[in-house]
């Protein structure tokens, strides 16, 4: 099992989902039988599921710990919850996507009962470190359920008094060549938070908004900042990349540089008109054309470079690299954003469908390779794939229609219809959340041979042993706040605004509320046919009436 405990902190611990253990310490209570057995057991099945080994094996230490979890649900402590997020990672990993997102409400209750949210400047700093760590992890983990839906916060940000993550080299003496790429990235989830309850909140907006351009500058600004400081710069050149492969920090870095082009992506989307991410026609009629066009620009920019990252990544590696899922989810969205930019953009500049088509391509290819196995990119793998073939098709609809100009009208009613229902379905929750993939039932059904197994029976029939706590803990309440968390000047304009808490922007709604209800989203199986999410009745109508 010592093997498996050095595999994962050389291979799974640099993803920064899984940033929150310390790898001296955890290695040396391994080696002395000192850890929390649950802990030791969790640690192994992760490290054995990536590497390919006896998953059965893994799936059975998964199942002890979890059972372990459940026999002291009232007593958490910080290696119980370290566990915890463990399993919940093994559980996304394999599929189980429903236990996990309930197991993730249960390690949000421990944090909060734990008050893991404040700092405790009475702990030394690397106890402090790990609980700052552990908080900023499960908002990693939150972000793959949904983001920008407040009924599925779990923690919300408002709530987090806390310091952004130390640079590795302070958390682990041995560490080299970090450069505090964790710390900008958990930076960066909380600008793309902010931009996504942002999206959220003017999508349904039925009136125009005239304090929109000033909120996406200010977040640009955020962006900028954090650009400034990024080890490598903002453009990831194909010698860095080939520089970073002999790094244990390659996932990081990578992914430091697709977030920060993403978040610029998910900033101006906003101003795509007829993309689903988009602001109202009515909100977008207000916007001064060149602010669009400028929007429309960023967007195709930043896309293509997350593409070229991974191409040139893909490109130079001699071995699969282990990447964290944000990653092919941020490739996702850069290879939508490039076809529909190529098919309904405004600049007469956009990159022809051939181009487009290749660049998605190359997303898809390198997905595959870095992603072949992988439950939680599988959904987004098949989706890119539809989304390349509907495109062609298209495109070949399009010389089609030019032949016979008068077939086309009833063809596209009949399309209208089914594309305008998968939008609405897809409208909420991403190909890629992990709540959609969840597929939870409305309430209605209660099947008895649904259910799962009693755990606690199970694991007192076992003898689990309870183990030691890995980081001492108390119960008095320390209501400290981060001392480098400053509030900003609002930013206020005809009854909306913007305000900053602990560093990060969100959108006041005063007058007009997101509709943030919760629906059931059918599976890809379930669709009347395979379509590309950002399809509706505005772009058939552009095809019949330009028809090109």
């Amino acid at each position: 099992m010592l093997v498996l405990v050095d595999a994962f902190f050389e291979n799974i611990y640099p993803l920064p989902s899984y940033a929150f253990l310390h790898p001296e310490t955890t290695k040396r209570r391994c080696r002395d039988a000192q850890v929390h057995r649950a802990l030791a057991s969790a640690v192994c099945a992760i490290a054995a599921l990536h590497m390919g080994r006896d998953r059965q094996l893994a799936s059975r230490w998964v199942q002890g710990a979890e059972q372990s979890i459940w026999l002291h649900l009232g007593s958490p402590t910080i290696p119980r919850l370290q566990t915890l997020l463990l399993i919940i990672h093994f559980r996304m990993e394999t599929g189980a996507f429903q236990r996990a997102f309930m197991l993730t409400a249960t390690a949000a209750r421990f944090a909060a009962a734990m008050r893991l949210n404040y700092e405790r400047p009475d702990l030394d700093p690397i106890s402090r470190e790990v609980r700052r760590r552990i908080v900023w992890s499960l908002k990693i983990m939150e972000r793959y359920f949904s983001i920008g839906l407040p009924e599925f916060e779990l923690c919300p940000i408002e709530s987090i008094y806390l310091e952004f993550p130390s640079p590795e080299e302070q958390f682990e003496a041995k560490s080299r060549g970090e450069n505090g790429t964790y710390r900008l990235l958990v930076r960066l989830e909380t600008i793309r938070r902010d931009v996504m309850k942002l999206n959220r909140s003017v999508a349904p907006l039925d009136e125009s908004l005239p304090s929109l351009i000033k909120l996406i500058r200010h977040h640009q600004q955020s962006l900028s900042d954090i650009g400034m400081v990024m080890p490598e710069g903002t453009h990831l050149t194909e010698t860095q990349t080939l520089g970073l492969l002999g790094s244990p920090w390659l996932p990081r870095r990578v992914l430091m540089h697709i977030s920060w082009h993403q978040a610029h992506c998910d900033l101006n989307r906003i101003l795509l008109s007829g993309y689903p991410e988009a602001a109202s026609p009515i909100v977008l009629e207000a916007v001064d054309p060149a602010d669009l066009a400028a929007g429309e620009r960023q967007c195709l920019e930043h896309a293509t470079s997350i593409i070229q990252i991974l191409t040139n990544l893909n490109q130079q590696s001699t071995q699969r690299q282990c990447l964290e899922f944000d990653t092919a989810i941020c490739a996702y969205h850069a290879a939508r954003l490039v076809l529909f930019i190529s098919r309904f953009g405004r600049d007469p500049d956009r990159p022809a469908p051939e181009f487009a088509a290749s660049r998605a391509d190359l997303c898809l290819t390198a997905l595959k390779r870095f992603f072949p196995s992988s439950a939680l990119v599988a959904p987004i793998i098949e989706e890119l794939q539809r989304c390349i073939g509907v495109f062609s098709q298209q495109q070949d609809d399009l010389t089609s229609f030019k032949l016979n100009p008068t077939k086309e009208p009833t063809r596209r009613r009949d399309l209208e219809s089914q594309l305008s229902a998968a939008a609405r379905a897809r409208q909420r929750l991403a190909i890629h959340s992990l709540l959609r993939q969840a597929e939870f039932s409305d309430g209605d059904d209660d099947e008895e041979h649904d259910r799962e197994p009693g755990f606690i029976e199970q694991a007192s029939a076992q003898g689990l042993e309870r183990g030691g706590d890995f980081v001492n803990q108390d119960d008095h309440r320390c209501n400290t706040r981060a001392s480098g968390h400053k509030s900003t000047a609002s930013l206020a304009s005809d009854g909306q605004v913007c305000h900053t808490h602990n560093g990060n922007t969100g959108l006041e709604v005063s007058d007009w509320q997101a509709n943030t209800g919760s629906q059931s989203s059918p599976s890809i199986e379930q669709m009347a046919t395979p379509l590309l999410s950002w399809f509706g009745p505005q772009d058939w109508d552009w095809l019949s009436s330009r028809g090109t």
